[in-house]
């Protein structure tokens, strides 16, 4: 990627946010806390309104891996506001888990993708 991170505080921004929400969806992927759902939906919201407007390599090539994340964030939202009983279900529980490792994956590939791995 051509794209310079010194001085750049947006990619800086986003790298920080995309280290955040690796590690929530990892922590989430350990403890299956929905607690941590609020800060990947924060960190999620703040990366794609920053990758959205993007232009540079740093953003338009990883928009596949952005999807992803974004996607999988809601239908995780999605599974568990369906859910009618007041805990989680198994299947709630299992695609729950399975979105947040998708997005957990797609995380990687992007650092990845930046080099910082």
């Amino acid at each position: 990627m051509a794209t310079e991170l010194e001085g750049n505080l947006q990619l800086q921004r986003f790298i920080q946010l995309l280290a955040d929400l690796n590690h929530q969806s990892a922590a989430y992927m350990q403890t299956s806390d929905d607690s941590l759902l609020a800060p990947m939906n924060k960190s999620v919201e703040e990366m794609y309104a920053i990758q959205r407007v993007g232009t540079e390599d740093a953003y338009t090539a990883i928009e596949e891996d952005m999807q992803t994340i974004c996607k999988n964030f809601n239908a995780a939202v999605a599974m568990i506001q369906s859910n009618d009983k007041g805990a989680k279900d198994m299947a709630t529980f299992v695609a729950v888990k399975k979105f947040v490792r998708n997005i957990f994956e797609a995380t990687v590939r992007i650092i990845h993708a930046y080099g910082l791995a």
